[in-house]
């Protein structure tokens, strides 16, 4: 993914805006230049050079003496043992340390997407209901021409005519806070995606028809167990916090190598030694039990994920379904009775046979169905947002056959732009970085 510049904006190949912002070109262009997960994108860079200083070995330490009159003099090496012998936990705690931020940052990425999908699915209905307002608006006026009409013919009283205009008012009042509510919902979404100061107004597409995932709930509860990426996260934090905790122990421990050269006009002696730490009042017993709480934290952390997974996958199904099923009521059977309701009213009010306030009554229930389509379509949207988010891949992929669930969590190499990291092969599931030579510039 390419890196954005603070302070400044990208459009992605392939978004073109002045054809309208369709919903993947939203996320698209969020992904590439929102600056709050931009934030979190560096933070991988940053878990990248612990992993790669986690391989560096202590530097060695060097004493000298200057030789003065009688005094001889002395050069001394200081070389850390305990450093060889620590360094392959220190690589693997830094390399759980990596992944889990990695997989922490696919997560963000997830939440950035479907933030993204809400805010489209409301910017589109504000458009819709916006344009549904206009036509109120066309209708509420022609019924107020037309009792304008009768009331000059003397089929109606002045009353009569008295609502329709008050009707008429109401509905221009209601396309001005509509067209707002537009503003307000273009405002956000440019936000999101990281162009508020683009200059250009935005316009949104369509939304598609919703569709039911052909996944039953609990099929979906164990895919969202082996994909989303925050669960995955949460599993090497454990890891990560299980191998500081066994490093914890021996943090105490101090020896070095020691090389002495003793030096004059008529001699040279060299001899050798060992200096280490007397482990008798601190043997980091505080940092021993604040790295077993921290392991005992994350993993009820990896648990709470786990359990809250299962739930956002049910909340989100639910909601979908129940969204999709009022809509479909809606679509199927309300609207086209109250479409030829609407249409019967209007010709026996125009032809003088029926009262205006059954005219008036028909029209207001056509239009809060119409309302009521929009608002569930954006439900259900909202819903398949929340539902992918919940799952950790787009319901229009093929679903995971029951292999790779459970061979998903097996870990691939990875390349991070002069980093690699590969699986470990004396442990399983585990991952050992290899920092490549590099020359001076």
């Amino acid at each position: 993914m390419e890196t954005v510049p603070p302070c400044e904006s990208l459009i992605p190949s392939g978004v073109v805006l002045e054809d309208g912002l369709s919903e993947d070109e939203a996320v698209l262009t969020a992904l590439s230049n929102n600056s709050a997960f931009q934030a979190t994108l560096a933070l991988l860079g940053a878990a990248g050079g612990d992993a790669v200083q986690a391989t560096k070995l202590a530097n060695p330490q060097f004493l000298t003496y200057f030789p003065s009159g009688a005094k001889e003099g002395q050069y001394t090496l200081y070389a850390p043992i305990e450093s060889y012998f620590l360094r392959p936990s220190r690589v693997k705690a830094a390399n759980r340390e990596y992944r889990r931020v990695g997989e922490q940052l696919v997560q963000n990425g997830l939440n950035l997407a479907r933030d993204v999908r809400v805010a489209y699915a409301d910017w589109a209905l504000a458009k819709r209901q916006t344009q549904l307002a206009e036509e109120a608006q066309g209708i509420r006026n022609s019924i107020s021409e037309l009792t304008n009409k009768r009331l000059k013919e003397g089929d109606i009283s002045e009353l009569e005519t008295i609502a329709a205009k008050v009707d008429a008012l109401n509905a221009k009042a209601t396309l001005g806070v509509q067209r707002n509510a537009v503003r307000i919902a273009e405002a956000r979404i440019a936000t999101l995606i990281g162009l508020p100061h683009l200059g250009q107004p935005l316009e949104p597409g369509d939304l598609s028809d919703p569709m039911l995932p052909i996944q039953s709930e609990e099929e979906l509860v164990q895919e969202a167990l082996a994909c989303r990426p925050d669960l995955h996260s949460a599993k090497w934090a454990v890891a990560a916090a299980r191998e500081r905790s066994t490093l914890s122990r021996w943090l105490w421990w101090r020896i070095d190598g020691v090389l002495d050269v003793r030096s004059t006009s008529n001699y040279t002696r060299t001899g050798g030694g060992l200096r280490l730490d007397v482990p008798i009042f601190n043997r980091n017993e505080g940092g021993i039990l604040r790295a077993d709480w921290e392991l005992n934290a994350a993993t009820h952390n990896r648990d709470a994920i786990s359990d809250q997974i299962a739930a956002d996958v049910r909340t989100a199904y639910r909601q979908l379904q129940q969204a999709y099923e009022n809509l479909q009521i809606l679509k199927r059977d309300v609207e086209p009775a109250l479409v030829e309701a609407l249409q019967i009213a209007q010709k026996g009010f125009q032809d003088g046979g029926s009262d205006y306030l059954l005219v008036l009554q028909t029209t207001t229930q056509y239009l809060t169905a119409r309302d009521q389509i929009l608002v569930q379509t954006a439900a259900c949207h909202r819903a398949v947002a929340e539902l992918e988010r919940s799952v950790g891949r787009s319901l229009l992929a093929p679903p995971l056959e029951s292999e790779a669930l459970v061979d998903f969590t097996s870990p691939a190499p990875v390349v991070v732009e002069s980093v690699e990291i590969k699986n470990d092969e004396n442990e399983p599931g585990l991952v050992e970085l290899l920092a490549p030579e590099r020359s001076e510039p």
